[in-house]
């Protein structure tokens, strides 16, 4: 019997595509299905070909609906609404205001209106508009203006007193397109003017795509959301339909709550993917692709985007655990590909000269991760250690959370072409395994038949992690001994607030709810799907569903930390997803 699955295993790397350089460089090397043809065609052509949308906690689909603001506060922004006559902004108003908003200006001048009631309301719909906005008469001459400014940088502004006071988080939907999570919350906590760290999420998403999700905040105003809504939308002349920014978001179905949102508060994601000119696809061989998946699952990487845009953020991380600071900040300053200009000059200044004052005053935004460092080096110009505890703690832990991924990958991918996706007696699985969290435990030789590899974890290393008890704890080690490293050194590189502890991970996920259909098109880059987006502004859209080119419409529900690029990996055999 096991001379028959050594041979199985013989065969399908004999069939195995040999992945690119940037995906063996990171462990992605191994497949778990087979018997169909793989899948071919173009991702991510248009936005809303990848579309998520995520499953809050009870199963909720944050799909966005309203924005409405809760009845509890509606009596006294009507209150509010009557003081004043609305005035209707001019366009170029708008703009302005935009600008400031977006710190293009520090100041916006507004020719005032020579009636007291007149300069009121005027005064009261920029508020409205924004409430970071600051606004004031004075004299630009002979002639009086209203002066808008940003007002200064502060905490929540007035709580609302009208709420419940134990209910004072606001949850919302953000529904957005072309933004990272971490982007959205830059620019909201800009627009509101309060520090990021004070918005809160369960889970981060892609840039390239549409995607929504639940954020909160405390002792926040729906109000103040409305208000940003209305500065990312314009007006269509000729329609009078809204018209969206690009690079944006809109947000709405608020509630108020007694508990916050943190980081995993959410069940997983739902995906709508859509694959174009898609070559000599049938639907028998997409009966057999949703067949084989739903059987075998994917092999549950962690995909390319997690080791950043030149594919070396683990190496930076096994510096830092290590301990070799000098060398982890030089690959940090170093240049790649997608640098920006001014940051290049910066960085190839510093490599030639050491200067990093001169570097610096090159970089037109000294925030940044490269800024910070430099900052450092210039009062203190070879402690690197300190430079690192400079960064935001996030970013230190994405360096050496980077090098656990890495070496899980590449475990996987040692025991998938050792032992293919038998279950051995040894291997972890969580004590309460409906739950998929909390203690874990070693299988014994008679249960392993209970069991199949969905149901398996493998460890991330840490200083605090159970091992398996089998040959996978050596493969660990091995993959650890080729970089110098062992699980000692994942114990406090930049101080006791940075010990990496470890924890599991599933070797494979089954997607669930997956569906897979083909659709017919025209035009190069037709739109083919309707989304949240579409619903929200009223848009009515059906696919047409006639024309000579191909396109797959994949649509799937996966858990949290599990990436739905790596699933396309296995049914397309194609590591450039």
């Amino acid at each position: 019997m096991k001379r028959e699955q050594d041979d199985d295993v013989v065969q399908q790397q004999n069939k195995r595509p040999k992945p690119d350089d940037r995906a063996l460089r990171v462990g992605l090397c191994e497949y778990v299905n087979h018997g169909f043809d793989p899948l071919h065609g173009e991702f991510k052509s248009r936005m809303e070909d990848f579309m998520v949308t995520e499953i809050y906690r009870l199963g909720t689909e944050c799909q966005l609906k309203s924005f409405d603001i809760p009845a509890l506060l509606i009596e006294e922004e009507t209150k509010e609404e009557n003081l004043c006559q609305h005035v209707e902004l001019s366009e170029e108003t708008v703009v302005g205001l935009n600008k400031i908003l977006s710190k293009e200006l520090q100041s916006f001048f507004i020719p005032a209106p020579a009636n007291k009631e007149d300069r009121t309301s005027l005064h009261k719909s920029i508020g409205k508009f924004n409430e970071a906005l600051s606004t004031e008469t004075t004299k630009d001459g002979n002639d009086s203006v209203i002066k808008v400014t940003l007002k200064r940088r502060g905490g929540f502004g007035n709580r609302d007193k009208r709420s419940d006071k134990n209910n004072h988080y606001l949850h919302f939907t953000i529904l957005k397109w072309n933004m990272t999570t971490g982007d959205a919350v830059l620019r909201l906590a800009k627009q509101l003017n309060i520090k990021p760290k004070n918005i809160s999420y369960a889970g981060l998403k892609d840039k390239r795509g549409i995607t929504s999700q639940r954020m909160c905040c405390r002792f926040l105003e729906p109000k103040r959301l409305v208000g940003i809504n209305r500065s990312f939308f314009g007006a269509n002349s000729s329609s009078g339909d809204p018209v969206v920014f690009k690079n944006s978001f809109i947000m709405g179905d608020f509630e108020f709550s007694k508990k916050g949102i943190n980081l995993g508060d959410l069940c997983g994601n739902r995906f709508s993917i859509v694959l174009r000119d898609c070559k000599e696809t049938t639907s028998e061989n997409l009966e057999k692709v949703k067949h084989s998946l739903l059987k075998n699952g994917f092999l549950n990487y962690f995909g390319l985007q997690r080791f950043g845009n030149n594919g070396d953020t683990h190496k930076v991380g096994k510096h830092i655990l290590r301990k070799d600071y000098q060398s982890a900040v030089e690959l940090i300053l170093t240049p790649n590909n997608n640098t920006k200009k001014d940051v290049v000059a910066s960085l190839n200044h510093y490599k030639t000269t050491s200067d990093a004052a001169a570097a610096l005053a090159k970089l037109s935004y000294k925030a940044s991760i490269e800024g910070l460092i430099l900052s450092s080096l210039a009062k203190e110009p070879n402690n690197f250690k300190l430079a690192l505890k400079r960064l935001h703690h996030k970013q230190q832990t994405l360096y050496t959370h980077a090098y656990q991924s890495y070496v899980w990958n590449n475990l996987v991918s040692r025991r998938i072409r050792t032992h293919g996706t038998a279950v051995l007696a040894g291997d972890l699985v969580y004590e309460c395994g409906e739950e998929n969290e909390g203690p874990v435990r070693t299988l014994r030789r008679e249960e392993v038949s209970n069991y199949d590899l969905s149901d398996i974890l493998l460890p991330l290393p840490g200083y605090d992690v159970q091992l398996p008890d089998n040959c996978c704890t050596g493969f660990l080690n091995e993959i650890l001994e080729e970089d110098d490293m062992s699980i000692e050194d994942f114990k406090g590189p930049l101080g006791k607030e940075f010990n990496v502890g470890g924890c599991y991970r599933n070797v494979l996920f089954k997607p669930s709810e997956f569906e897979a259909n083909i659709v017919k098109y025209s035009e190069e880059n037709e739109k083919l799907v309707s989304t949240n987006l579409d619903s929200v502004l009223g848009r009515e859209f059906s696919v047409k569903n006639e024309g000579s080119r191909t396109a797959l419409m994949l649509s799937f529900t996966l858990p949290r930390s599990c990436y739905a690029t790596m699933l396309l990996r296995e049914i397309m055999r194609s590591d450039d997803v």
